[in-house]
């Protein structure tokens, strides 16, 4: 079922203040539907549609399509960063000439929240006038901002969802070591496979197309630095062309959503981005025309409980000033924080006639980061941490092998001991295999076999330490250990 089949004709009910939800997959339609049924009828009721887009890179591809579909003449297109801009300057665009305001990709106004402090003067001044005409918020992950405009907006939309599907993954693996990335993608060009790899960083990214850049392309954000190694000409080519000819494009979440590749010759991503919304806008970005034939191997960074909990830190200290504020008074803010503003910018200082002014804060970056940081506990209370919360997210759990959970030295230590056969005889022996295996209880190596089998169980992992006697230079041991791998 696409868009278009679950909403059918009841877009011709909605009316002035209706707020409109779409929860739909990459590639089912959204868009679609906007462009040809919403068009329609918009046209022929004499209206307007003025369409939300979070990337440039995706504005120039769409923008592209509906003037060669002829659509522009209802149709207009805009960014959320430009018309942020016109808000502050006071010179935003006149939403009252618009029956339709669609907002694509609206996961934007929380996601991007982090390093754009403007996107809550967009979202305000979209859904604070919607009295005057109709608001279709569209994404593939959003349930962060539907519960902040249900809890802080008291906003319930009408929801039109389909479920995602991800039949078309047909491996998920993950990696620890970036060096396994780098082996991976010079057997990619031995076999001459194309991959698209998102990094989260611009300078890792480019560092690691460097490595590749005789069979690559390369695109980050136009604010970075590092964009003045972005090949124009290639770049324009993706967005027309909607595929690229290298065997590698290395990329940024500059190219997270919106941007369509369409290439039956693609099956390999590979992501090293944190966030679990991004990554599935990352996987989406390839289009999928026949689900019997077309694959994807996906690939994706590996987070240890370790590193979560440093991205939680990370997140307390961005609230601090917030947290405070919301604890205290105002007073008591200017006296704990004196000459010291909020350098996240959580916490701001609005300017007010005669020279006064007034402390806000940005709620909307403010419940982003209690959201992350309840989500982020909750995948470290996970048996197995980050890997089976996105094993969960793509649905894999009966088709990815749980080995894939364990930390790669653990994996590597069982793995070894299975494949050479090695037994452990000695208690100095077994607590050295116990610490290479570097399984913790409350933050304690644990070294009963009956307590690593337990842990090992829990984890779903497929080895287990099996205690049996054994004879080593003419000495009896009646509890040797060796590994055994259980059937599935």
């Amino acid at each position: 079922m696409n868009v278009t089949e679950c909403i059918q004709q009841e877009y011709l009910e909605w009316q002035r203040g209706d707020i409109i939800t779409i929860s739909a997959g990459t590639g089912k339609g959204k868009s679609h539907f906007i462009k040809n049924e919403l068009y329609d009828h918009a046209k022929s009721i004499g209206k307007r549609i003025l369409f939300f887009l979070h990337r440039t890179n995706t504005l120039e591809q769409f923008e592209a399509e509906i003037a060669a579909e002829g659509k522009d003449d209802v149709i207009e297109l805009i960014t959320y960063q430009s018309f942020e801009k016109a808000i502050i300057r006071q010179n935003q665009v006149d939403l009252w000439m618009y029956e339709y305001i669609i907002c694509d990709e609206y996961h934007y106004f929380g996601n991007d929240s982090s390093f754009n402090k403007f996107t809550d003067l967009s979202l305000n001044e979209i859904i604070e006038g919607t009295d005057d005409r109709v608001v279709v918020l569209m994404s593939a992950t959003n349930e962060f901002i539907k519960e902040y405009l249900h809890n802080s907006k008291s906003i319930t939309p009408k929801e039109y969802v389909l479920p995602a599907n991800y039949d078309y993954v047909k491996t998920l693996e993950f990696f620890d070591d970036n060096q396994l990335i780098i082996e991976g993608l010079k057997r990619r060009i031995e076999n001459r496979e194309k991959a698209l790899i998102f990094i989260e960083s611009a300078n890792d990214c480019y560092e690691l197309f460097k490595q590749f850049e005789e069979h690559s392309m390369f695109i980050c954000g136009k604010s970075h630095r590092n964009y003045k190694y972005v090949n124009e000409e290639k770049r324009e080519q993706l967005l027309k062309n909607q595929r690229f000819d290298d065997l590698f494009l290395f990329t940024t979440q500059t190219l997270d959503a919106g941007v369509n590749i369409i290439d039956d010759d693609l099956h390999f991503i590979i992501v090293d981005i944190a966030d679990p919304d991004v990554l599935v806008q990352c996987v989406g970005r390839k289009r999928i025309r026949d689900a019997e034939a077309d694959y994807v191997h996906l690939v994706v960074k590996n987070r240890s409980n370790g590193r979560l909990g440093y991205d939680k830190g990370n997140i307390t200290t961005r609230m601090k000033h917030a947290k405070f504020l919301e604890e205290h008074s105002q007073e008591e803010y200017n006296r704990e924080f004196y000459r010291e503003p909020d350098p996240y910018q959580l916490v701001y200082f609005e300017p007010l006639p005669n020279q006064l002014y007034k402390v806000g804060v940005n709620e909307l970056l403010y419940d982003s980061y209690k959201y992350k940081y309840k989500r982020l506990e909750a995948i470290q209370e996970m048996a197995s941490g980050y890997r089976q919360f996105i094993v969960e997210l793509f649905g894999k759990e009966g088709s990815v092998s749980m080995d894939a959970y364990l930390d790669l030295n653990t994996r590597t230590a069982l793995e070894a001991g299975f494949t050479e056969g090695l037994i452990f005889y000695s208690k100095e022996e077994k607590r050295a295999f116990a610490e290479k295996l570097n399984l913790k209880v409350n933050g304690r190596i644990i070294t009963s076999f009956r307590k690593i089998n337990e842990l090992l169980t829990t984890k779903e992992a497929s080895f287990r330490i099996f205690p049996h006697e054994a004879k080593k230079d003419g000495k009896r041991y009646k509890t040797a250990w060796r590994i055994i791998q259980m059937s599935k």
